[in-house]
């Protein structure tokens, strides 16, 4: 079994720029995902004969792609929280607590933190 690791405020800042193309990346992938599941929800009952089976074959390449990807984000070991904005968790030990250091797209740097159970709701600053 994999020990847990905790990131330094410093750690998980130097990881996000590693991350980020894998955040694009995804965020490309569900578009694509939302598009082929509106494409093919009309022709659900009829795939195989109205050539709804490339749809098909396509929405099951992406989803296999995205969930690569979302394991290749938490190989870091971080946790991908959302994509609407996109968030991502740091595991840290705050006062000896295990805490999140959290992260939304669009921000330059970690500067929140919030306890495992509160969610970015209850974002608090470094």
């Amino acid at each position: 079994m994999e020990e847990k690791r905790y990131f330094t405020v410093e750690d998980a800042n130097a990881c996000i720029p590693k991350i980020k193309p894998d955040i694009f990346a995804l965020q490309k992938i569900k578009e694509e995902l939302e598009k082929l599941h509106g494409e093919l929800k009309p022709f659900i009952e009829s795939i195989p004969s109205n050539g709804g089976h490339k749809k098909t074959l396509s929405l099951m390449h992406a989803g296999d792609e995205f969930r690569e990807i979302v394991k290749r984000i938490e190989s870091h070991g971080c946790h991908l929280k959302g994509l609407d904005p996109p968030l991502l968790d740091f595991p840290h030990l705050r006062d000896g607590k295990e805490v999140y250091l959290c992260w939304r797209f669009g921000e330059d740097e970690i500067r929140f933190w919030h306890e495992i159970d509160s969610g970015f709701s209850g974002r608090k600053p470094l």
